[in-house]
């Protein structure tokens, strides 16, 4: 009854819960399903995706989606199902309401996939502004759910479209188990507001920033050629999707004693690998130059800017101390001399996400997060995994997140 009341209260229609499902996924077969977490049949599923992806003959034009087919494959769900088994007697929650960004075409696939290794039947709010990828991604996912073997996962699933509309926002939320928000500050605060019932749980991704560091002494001791593929790992980081993810590097942190032949000549390695393989078109053009002349004004404490024409800016930003609201675009990347690694602690926010890494030990890197009372950070990995998208997220145990542990004695 309290829910009931509720409801009314927050002007959210009364309506049977089938009748929303229907209304809003069209399909009278629509159907709330459980299961086990990381079943075999969600595991062969994400297989045979990953395989219809690898089959698109253009497949290699999208370094994001060849990131997503290689996540999907057998092998590394079966990793990650390893990783998350214990003793436990687990089950979905039931039905998750997933809403997703537009600045990553890929990110509903992602969450997709979490709801439904968690064992729970899923609606998706799929980004209104086309892309490539979001259409080729819906193609084949529709492909495969169409098989018969997988009925069942085509009955308890459901894509949908629309723009911002509160209404419909507030319908699916009213019946739903858990609802996952990925967006911006504003995005989620505003959704945060549009009730669930008691028992659902909610986890937000929210705006965040992600940077690089790197050991000069360590870059000093290697050879040219692991330089250039330090700069090739680096490009993975900074270009496969033009620095929108939550996850890119934006701003690089040498460590240790200056070294600026060494730094230019990184930048310069850079620099050759992105003639070869960043397509750019006058929108990038438009877009970086504008982000550029938007943080001139902004900040007013940038000492240097370094353009390597069109493909690469590099903007020394030794006076700057915040970086919360500094951002990137299309190879925007900002730069700054440190003495050693604890002098990072002051640059880390609650807004920290990802620190990419080259030349520090796993004992250099623990110690500063253990001593620095951090209140940002959720990811440590070597520069050229900063894209890769985990079950852990966040800060967040996702898939144990959106689903329930049953006492069984």
């Amino acid at each position: 009854m309290e829910g009931q009341k509720r409801l009314k209260l927050e002007g959210v229609a009364m309506l049977d819960k089938k009748k929303i499902l229907l209304k809003v996924t069209g399909n009278k077969n629509f159907k709330v399903k459980i299961s086990e977490p990381f079943n075999k049949l969600c595991i062969e599923f994400l297989n045979d995706f990953s395989n219809s992806l690898k089959q698109y003959n253009k497949i290699n034009s999208y370094p994001d989606l060849i990131y997503l087919m290689f996540w999907c494959r057998k092998k590394r769900i079966e990793n990650l199902a390893q990783d998350f088994r214990n003793n436990q007697l687990r089950l979905g929650r039931g039905l998750i309401f997933h809403i997703c960004p537009s600045n990553v075409p890929t990110n509903f696939a992602y969450s997709f996939f979490f709801g439904l290794l968690s064992g729970n039947s899923n609606i998706i709010k799929v980004p209104s502004i086309y892309s490539k990828e979001k259409k080729i991604i819906l193609t084949i996912l529709k492909s495969v759910l169409d098989k018969s073997k997988y009925i069942n996962l085509k009955k308890s699933n459901s894509f949908i479209q629309y723009d911002s509309n509160t209404e419909t926002t507030k319908n699916i939320s009213s019946i739903c188990d858990g609802r996952v928000i990925w967006g911006g500050d504003k995005t989620i605060n505003e959704i945060r507001k549009i009730w669930i019932p008691e028992r659902s749980i909610e986890i937000t991704f929210a705006d965040r920033y992600s940077l690089s560091i790197i050991n000069l002494k360590k870059l000093k001791k290697i050879k040219s050629n692991e330089i250039q593929q330090l700069a090739k790992k680096f490009y993975f980081d900074g270009y496969s999707m033009n620095q929108a993810a939550c996850s890119s590097p934006h701003f690089v942190f040498w460590v240790g004693k200056k070294n600026k032949k060494l730094q230019n000549y990184f930048w310069n390695n850079l620099m050759k690998i992105v003639k070869r393989k960043f397509l750019f078109d006058d929108i990038h053009i438009v877009d970086k130059y504008s982000n550029l002349i938007e943080n001139i004004i902004t900040q007013k404490d940038f000492s240097k800017i370094k353009m390597f024409k069109n493909k690469l800016y590099i903007i020394d930003a030794n006076k700057t101390d915040h970086l919360e609201n500094i951002r990137g675009v299309n190879g925007t990347f900002f730069q700054k001399n440190i003495s050693n690694i604890n002098t990072l602690k002051k640059f880390i926010t609650k807004k920290c996400q990802t620190i990419s890494y080259f030349g520090f030990s796993n004992k250099e890197l623990k110690s500063f997060l253990l001593n620095n009372n951090l209140l940002g950070v959720d990811r440590v990995v070597p520069i050229g995994n900063a894209l890769d998208i985990n079950t852990i997220w966040d800060g967040f145990e996702v898939t144990k997140h959106l689903s329930r542990v049953i006492s069984l004695e």
